[in-house]
């Protein structure tokens, strides 16, 4: 059995380092002990405890002990966080159930942009250069604007010290099916006023075939990417700085049938002025740019998207209280094959924090933002989020907010036609440009809304003795005015196309909800030995489909031969591609005295169903056809060497499950295609090193 297999594995691992620790020095236990700082959440300074909504924050030492080399593995790992494939094989973050599209992912809390099918490639963001990754879960619009629904995940870059000066080299193989070969390289140096970070990424894999049976197409082609990075800072003075910081990267990756080549660039300038000790203005200009090209039998597909943002935000402190004020402007363009042209978006905005103690165990943090928009509906976004010290070891913390999500171009703008397939896909405004004066048009709303999201966060944080703490959060998302595709059942012949095209748009119809709870364990057990485990159980479901089987509209079938029976509630099984069931467990061991850490990692997920196998009408029940739950079990160790240069030998998935029993799942059905891969139960076991010299 599988789990017997963790089971002694495990109990060998455990066993092996606890008779082999060693004693830590003071003032390694004195950093143990202090509270992390993060700053999404609030967009100040403050400490991870202290934070009245639910908050995630992973260490540099986490990411470094892991062998994370990008930012999907690391997230793969974490509570409340899955990572979800698509019908393209485009991945994303489902967040507390959330849809990949609904969460907002920064890098020094400026936006990423270009998605595919909605999804951020997680896999083109390199870890090199990360001091921490911030987590926060749960509508963040009051603060970050659209696509915060679900929440925001921040990657916050190193900053130097004063008169510091280290660098690194860093050089990392995997073998298996994956092939990869990952180099970095970083320079963080400050030296009076100036200061530099500095870092180079190259990547480069042989691709792999997870079908070698289909003679068409591989999984994945061979690809190589760069990445750099630098930043420039200057200290006017103690109370005036200033910093400019520049990332680039390019990928190019060929098929036998077409040529890719991707750019993602951004620059980003800010000035920090403290007024006086209580007063302090930030002024932020940030451009990004995200191309791909693609040139698939001598035609060329073109996406190109830019974004400029500048934004002026004060935060002033009061007595045992602040207030953050914000306001800035969008200016986001997009061209695209599929569009008329350049498409424009522009939109104001404005927002503001409080962040009081009313009485001395209460902190209130109320915020609210308004956003004005050109193409679409304006957005109020307002939260309260409140944490209440019971006592010396419980914490009680509840939030409550609203978030939203613009329509994005291709909701408003598309003009995709395919003669051949028999049907066109037009947005709303360019379905109103071109064919103003057709029957029935006057009826689709040109104006799409935001769609939007209430989310509740309540739990406890719970510290019942020095080494052991336990958070425990229940959540609740309600997601109005989900944008959909519809058949608008347009006359064809009005539109001036061949009888029987079907011409399909956007609309705001969907409700879904998501709800659970989550459960976050940290143990240290000694100044060696550390554990954290974390589990999440989700409910979701559509309230359309919800009221279509309540009132005994659904059927479906068992098995393609019975006969057909009224579905009901207790059969309903929720929204499609989400687990109700998901966990995680963590030993990481340090051996200070010479050098030696190591650790093991297990993630969970259970079964989940992409599509209705069962014909009852789109609704995904506990008799459709599932792909298998999954247990991934990763593991890695280090030794470093007169403090200068670092091995370290991992091995990702190490009992090499290959999801045997999702082959059968791998299926073609009748209405629709196949499942996608979980590749990371495909590849097999991968074997890395890495070796990594300090300077």
């Amino acid at each position: 059995m599988f789990l017997n297999k963790i089971s002694t594995f495990v109990f060998v691992f455990t066993g092996m380092i606890v008779f082999s620790q060693e004693e830590q020095s003071r003032d390694s236990i004195k950093h143990n002990d202090l509270d992390e700082v993060v700053v999404t959440a609030t967009r100040t300074e403050r400490q991870l405890s202290s934070i009245p909504m639910p908050v995630t924050l992973i260490s540099k030492k986490q990411l470094q002990q892991s062998g994370s080399v990008r930012l999907y593995d690391i997230l793969l790992e974490q509570t409340g966080i899955v990572m979800v494939s698509d019908f393209g094989n485009s991945e994303g973050v489902q967040l507390q159930g959330v849809a990949a599209d609904y969460t907002l992912i920064l890098i020094d809390g400026v936006p990423v942009v270009g998605r595919t099918s909605g999804n951020i490639d997680l896999r083109r963001l390199t870890v090199n250069n990360i001091k921490q990754i911030e987590i926060v879960k749960g509508p963040s619009s009051s603060l970050y604007g659209s696509e915060a629904i679900g929440g925001v995940i921040n990657i916050i870059t190193e900053q130097p010290k004063q008169n510091q000066f280290k660098g690194s080299l860093q050089l990392l193989t995997r073998g298996g099916a994956k092939n990869e070969l990952d180099i970095n390289t970083n320079i963080i140096a400050k030296k009076e006023k100036f200061g530099v970070v500095a870092g180079v990424n190259l990547n480069s894999s042989n691709g792999f075939d997870l079908t070698p049976e289909s003679v068409s197409s591989k999984t994945a082609y061979p690809h190589q990417n760069f990445t750099g990075n630098l930043q420039l800072s200057y200290d006017f003075s103690e109370k005036l700085k200033a910093l400019v910081s520049n990332r680039f990267y390019t990928q190019d990756q060929n098929t036998p049938s077409s040529e890719n080549k991707q750019t993602d660039w951004n620059i980003n300038g800010s000035i920090s002025h403290e007024l006086s000790n209580s007063w302090n203005v930030d002024y932020t200009f940030y451009a990004t740019r995200f191309k791909t090209e693609s040139l698939f039998n001598g035609s060329t597909s073109l996406f190109d998207r830019s974004l400029f943002r500048p934004e002026v935000r004060t935060k002033i402190d009061f007595n045992k209280s602040n207030v953050v004020v914000g306001v800035g402007a969008n200016f986001d363009a997009l061209e695209r094959s599929a569009f008329d042209g350049r498409k424009k978006y522009e939109s104001q905005y404005v927002f503001g924090q409080y962040d009081f103690n009313p009485i001395t165990n209460l902190n209130i943090v109320a915020g609210a933002r308004f956003d004005n928009h050109n193409e679409y509906k304006s957005a109020f976004s307002p939260k309260l989020s409140a944490s209440y010290k019971i006592n010396d070891w419980v914490t009680a913390k509840t939030s409550v907010g609203y978030g939203f999500k613009a329509p994005d171009f291709r909701q408003l703008y598309y003009n995709f036609r395919n003669p051949a397939g028999g049907y066109i896909v037009l947005g709303t405004q360019t379905l109103h440009d071109l064919y103003p004066n057709a029957t029935g048009v006057n009826t689709i709303e040109k104006e799409l809304k935001p769609e939007n999201s209430i989310g509740y966060n309540f739990g406890f944080q719970l510290k019942p003795f020095k080494n052991l703490k336990i958070g425990v959060n229940f959540f609740r998302n309600d997601i109005q005015d989900l944008i959909d595709t519809f058949d608008t059942t347009l006359n064809p012949t009005e539109l001036g196309l061949p009888i029987g095209t079907r011409t399909f748009s956007y609309r705001n119809i969907s409700e879904v909800y998501t709800q659970g709870v989550e459960v976050d364990f940290n143990y240290r057990i000694s100044n060696n030995l550390k554990i954290i485990a974390g589990y999440q159980y989700l409910d979701t479901g559509d309230k359309n489909q919800e009221r279509l089987i309540k009132e005994g509209n659904v059927f479906f079938r068992k098995t393609p031969s019975s006969s057909s029976e009224q579905l009901t509630l207790s059969n309903y099984f929720g929204l499609p591609n989400r687990s109700k069931h998901t966990a995680n467990f963590k030993i990481f061991y340090e051996n200070f005295e010479h050098d030696f850490s190591a650790n093991i990692r297990a993630v969970y997920r259970s079964k989940y169903a992409f599509f209705d196998t069962n014909s009852s009408q789109g609704i995904i029940d506990d008799y459709d056809k599932f792909v298998a739950s999954r247990t991934l079990v990763n593991m890695a160790i280090d030794k470093t060497f007169f403090n200068l240069m670092t091995l370290q030998f991992g091995i990702d998935n190490v009992f090499n499950e290959q999801g045997e029993e999702n082959k059968t799942s791998f299926f073609t059905v009748s209405n629709g295609g196949n499942i996608p891969n979980d590749n990371a139960l495909q590849l097999g076991r991968t074997i890395y090193s890495r070796i990594t010299f300090k300077f």
